[in-house]
């Protein structure tokens, strides 16, 4: 009998150690985490303007330009651009472009008139790809630029740099090229827009090559400073001056305000002068503008 109660109770004992050596932990309850920051990329990437979003705003300008007199002066002319871009796509936007001359004076013989005409561009991004040697190669941007213009004969060989004079009749024309905007830090943009631009004229059509060149330092997330130089030849692809050849050469501040984006510029419309070009000296061609924008 005592034999068998000391069996019985070893068994109890063995099962019960079993059990405690198998039994399940307890479950703890979970713990809240707390949320994930955003990334620099995702916070980008929701400030990135898309499909349905559209820009507009208006541009003051007051390049040096020749009087009654023929003397070049700041306030002799004023010159206004009215802008909008619709995008289209995330990648694709319609930019639109109306030149005007507020302010111009009577100069005997020529007849100057206030509407430059209107231009429409189409704007296609592209994939990113890699360029060579660039510290940032992924963040860089290549687009096809498509321009239809409908503006008065020569207007198309302008630059925003120069005074309004918008002459003749309207004639037809367009524009082809590449708007390139290379990262080449994290702070440092370097932006190109090549084109080729073929106008109509009354006794023979125009065409031009223009080079606008960039350097956009990002001061934060406000503020930029850019450095600016633009090569424009006249017809027939000519670089004299004598010819219309200029180089535009300046600086610009842009200044974030909520949706609102503030720019000023100041600058020479161009380093080739000449007696018989478009500009005499180069401080006959110093020009100032301002551009108010609103971002949606």
């Amino acid at each position: 009998m005592h034999r068998t109660a000391l069996t019985v109770a070893t068994l109890v004992s063995s099962t019960a150690l079993a059990w405690a050596q198998t039994a399940p932990e307890p479950i703890s309850a979970p713990i809240d985490q707390p949320p994930a920051e955003p990334s620099a990329e995702s916070e980008k990437a929701a400030k990135e303007p898309g499909r349905g979003d559209f820009d507009a705003g208006g541009q003051v300008r007051l390049p040096s330009g020749p009087d009654e007199m023929g003397q070049y002066a700041t306030f002799n002319w004023i010159a206004a651009d009215l802008k909008g871009k619709y995008y289209l796509l995330d990648t694709v936007t319609v930019n639109g472009h109306v030149p005007l001359a507020v302010k111009k004076p009577d100069i005997d013989g020529l007849e100057a008139r206030t509407i430059g005409g209107m231009t429409m561009t189409l704007d296609a991004r592209l994939p990113r790809w890699d360029v060579p040697f660039a510290p940032r190669a992924k963040d860089t941007d290549v687009a096809l630029v498509l321009t239809g213009a409908y503006m008065r004969e020569g207007a198309m060989l302008l630059s925003e740099k120069d005074f309004p004079l918008f002459l003749g009749d309207f004639k037809p024309g367009v524009a082809g090229g590449l708007d390139l905007r290379v990262k080449m830090s994290s702070v440092i943009d370097l932006e190109l827009a090549p084109k080729f631009v073929y106008q109509a004229g009354t006794a023979e059509s125009l065409s031009a090559v223009q080079l606008p060149t960039s350097l956009v330092v990002a001061l934060g997330s406000l503020i930029k400073v850019s450095a600016d130089l633009g090569v424009f030849t006249g017809d027939d692809v000519s670089f004299k001056p004598s010819n219309g050849g200029r180089i535009y050469a300046g600086g610009a501040l842009d200044v974030k305000l909520g949706p609102i984006i503030a720019h000023g510029g100041l600058g020479v419309a161009s380093l080739l002068t000449g007696a018989d070009s478009m500009y005499p000296t180069i401080s006959d061609s110093v020009y100032i503008d301002l551009n108010v924008k609103y971002a949606k």
